[in-house]
């Protein structure tokens, strides 16, 4: 992850800072909602219009209300990204469906939050934004 805004500690809680980037809401409140940690460990997650067209991920403060509200607190990208990288882009996508069927005594350790992280360990930490993993189970008789 680059960070690529992070508002200054030197200005007043509730200030503006000319230098920040454009929240780009969405006026019906849909947002990206991408999530990263900054670097002192606060989480975040993109307050940005759905389908923007860039890679940059932006989070306004009112998440925290440790700044002026819907302001940009910090803005994120991705190494490998650029324009036309983000979620809109325009870029193929691909789905892969793989079923696993065991008998229920061979359970014991199956978890599927492990499952999904396992499967997204498998891609770039710069593309886990744009990759969905959903992981369902069901059992039948046998």
């Amino acid at each position: 992850m680059l960070i690529t805004y992070s508002r200054s500690q030197d200005f007043d809680p509730q200030q503006l800072d000319p230098e920040a980037p454009a929240a780009d809401l969405d006026p019906a409140g849909y947002e990206c909602a991408a999530e990263t940690v900054d670097v002192g460990g606060t989480p975040w997650s993109c307050t940005r219009r759905r389908a923007h067209t860039d890679d940059e991920h932006r989070a306004v403060f009112g998440q925290l209300g440790d700044g002026p509200a819907k302001a940009v607190a910090i803005a994120w990208a991705y190494e490998h990204g650029g324009a036309g990288y983000g979620p809109a882009s325009p870029e193929v996508v691909r789905t892969i469906t793989v079923t696993v069927t065991f008998p229920e005594s061979a359970s014991t350790g199956v978890a599927a939050d492990r499952i999904a992280a396992d499967v997204l360990s498998s891609f770039w930490e710069c593309d886990h934004d744009h990759v969905r993993v959903a992981v369902t189970s069901s059992t039948r008789p046998a």
